[in-house]
């Protein structure tokens, strides 16, 4: 194994035992929960939630929940603020720096 191989084989073992599809299926539980108050749903919202992964509700693991998750943790964080949902911050947060 060369120099550069060994580096890209370091740089995942942080990746190991953690859950990135369940962080990610959290956050957009939290994302159902928040958005079902229509005070807080908006065409954004509804086009997110029409865009999740099927596997998401069958709950099969699948990297494409977490780049759903991923490709808008601005918008999440600003609906969990918005909404005072510090749970769903709290997920969002835990999902973004592990994972993201």
């Amino acid at each position: 194994m060369d120099k550069n191989s060994t580096e890209m084989a370091d740089r995942y073992v942080s990746f190991m035992n953690i859950d990135c599809y369940r962080h990610a299926s959290d956050v957009i539980d939290a994302i159902l929960e928040v958005t079902q108050n229509e005070r807080y749903s908006n065409r954004f919202w509804e086009v997110f939630k029409s865009k999740i992964p099927q596997t998401y509700f069958d709950k099969n693991p699948d990297e494409k929940v977490l780049y759903h998750v991923c490709a808008s943790v601005f918008y999440i964080e600003e609906l969990f603020e918005t909404s005072n949902h510090a749970v769903g911050l709290e997920l969002m947060s835990t999902c973004e720096y592990q994972c993201c």
